[in-house]
């Protein structure tokens, strides 16, 4: 008898964790403001034509061979050392593909005739493909002396 009290004790709490929805409208598709559905909007989804690309090629002019550069406070950098100036020409194509193949065939550069290796106390060097200033004091002696010839032999 004790058993059978527990039991229906046990399936009266069981039945109260039954959930059941309140109402079947909650999942209805409502519309804005009461337009019905159709607001007149439409999409037009024509294509539009793609915009030309346009393609930068910068040249920069190396005048010595890649080396390590030594700084005064011991640190030391692998890098070409490279005039002022740089060639850019602009390209425009109609996409990334023929921007690529228009630098491909794009005229060599030529290097300006009066090229400028040190400028306000600075020389630029190639370091990872990209140009970086450095002060002539920040060099160690021999790579000022090596930075002095160059310089020397460049055209004035």
């Amino acid at each position: 008898m004790k058993a059978w009290l527990i039991l229906l004790a046990m399936t009266a709490s069981l039945s109260a964790q039954v959930i059941l929805p309140t109402t079947g409208k909650k999942f209805d598709t409502r519309t804005i403001n009461g337009s019905g559905g159709n607001s007149g909007v439409s999409i037009n989804n024509t294509s539009q034509p793609a915009p030309s690309t346009k393609a930068k090629l910068t040249s920069h002019f190396t005048v010595g061979e890649p080396r390590q550069w030594k700084s005064t406070d011991g640190k030391s950098l692998l890098g070409t050392i490279i005039i002022f100036e740089d060639a850019v020409i602009e390209l425009d194509a109609a996409n990334p593909a023929a921007a690529r193949e228009a630098v491909a065939k794009a005229p060599p550069p030529k290097m300006p005739e009066k090229p400028t290796l040190i400028r306000e106390g600075k020389i630029r060097l190639l370091v990872s493909q990209k140009p970086v200033e450095i002060p002539l004091e920040r060099l160690s002696a021999e790579d000022r002396k090596y930075v002095d010839d160059l310089n020397a032999r460049m055209p004035k």
